[in-house]
């Protein structure tokens, strides 16, 4: 080959492996653009991926789930921003979860703990039991002011100071009629029994930051008081009544904390505060026929309206 002929060959090649390295920046050990920024990848496929469907309870592990698209592709509202805990929203009838952070973290449940100990009672005493309250009965709020020492009242009028203004003496006096020591460990075992597997009861009121449970668990709570206890979502959905002091025939206004009480689509749920838990809220809706759970755990004020924006977000992603 002459040396012009040779000097062009050379000059192509050079030139073909030059626009090569452009072409293909991982060549000869240059990384790429993708390797250098992962993050705008993974943002460049959160904006052009469909929709995801429903999510099963099953596959959860308890990482955030943000926003999760409806079956309707053509919505797809932004879930709600909280700073709580932990929130989920779910269908209560097949425990298909539509949204949540952090469902599976363990946090003090407060008086959402009064939903199973109301299981229990309903299962281990006539509603018209009558039981007297006693000082170590009061020690569990000593603030007490719907309940008197000395006052007896039947388990009917308890569960409803228990379950409407959430009275801790209500409910530590029925677990004292019981006996405490075994009604705690009645409770520990249907929520085990239930498949409650990171729920524990240390009190029947949930005064005690050793309650804990998640929203995961939380669901599997409402299911079985929906579907076996009724009663116990229809007390909580009461939104005044009159209970009777036995002894002297007084009568006393019970008023239920629950701003959802008496309200339309409301089918139940329970309040729970202490300074542990912050604000914790569970509730079901009905929607046309669908009941719709909603957990709020941890919320740094009353959770009401974290669980109106929620249940607004359903509402629109799942008309």
């Amino acid at each position: 080959m002459k040396h012009a002929e040779k000097f062009v060959f050379l000059f192509v090649v050079m030139v073909a492996v030059f626009f090569a390295r452009f072409a293909y920046p991982t060549i000869s050990g240059v990384p790429s653009l993708a390797a250098d920024t992962p993050t705008q990848t993974a943002d460049a496929q959160a904006v052009t991926a469909p929709p995801t469907l429903v999510l099963p309870q099953t596959s959860l592990n308890g990482a955030d789930v943000a926003t999760v698209g409806s079956n309707d592709t053509s919505t797809n509202a932004s879930i709600p921003a909280f700073t709580n805990s932990a929130y989920m929203v779910a269908n209560l009838t097949t425990g298909n979860v539509l949204a949540g952070s952090n469902i599976t973290k363990r946090w003090p449940t407060a008086s959402l703990t009064k939903l199973m100990t109301a299981t229990l009672i309903l299962d281990q005493l006539s509603t018209t039991t009558t039981i007297t309250i006693t000082p170590q009965m009061f020690a569990a709020d000593p603030d007490e002011r719907t309940l008197a020492i000395g006052g007896t009242y039947t388990v009917e009028d308890l569960l409803h100071v228990m379950l409407m203004p959430s009275s801790n003496v209500a409910a530590q006096a029925m677990a004292d009629y019981i006996g405490e020591a075994q009604f705690m460990s009645e409770m520990n075992q249907r929520a085990q029994q239930w498949g409650m597997t990171d729920t524990y009861f240390a009190d029947p009121s949930g005064i005690s930051a050793a309650n804990e449970s998640t929203a995961t668990d939380l669901l599997i709570l409402a299911q079985h008081v929906y579907e076996n206890y009724p009663d116990i979502f229809a007390l909580t959905n009461t939104p005044v009544t009159t209970i009777t002091e036995l002894n002297s025939g007084k009568k006393v206004t019970v008023k239920s904390i629950n701003h959802f009480a008496g309200t339309p689509g409301f089918v139940g749920g329970k309040t729970g505060n202490t300074d542990q838990a912050d604000y914790n809220l569970l509730s079901v809706f009905n929607d046309n026929g669908t009941p719709i759970f909603i957990a709020v755990l941890g919320a740094p004020a009353l959770s009401f309206q974290d669980t109106s924006a929620l249940y607004a977000w359903y509402k629109n992603e799942y008309k």
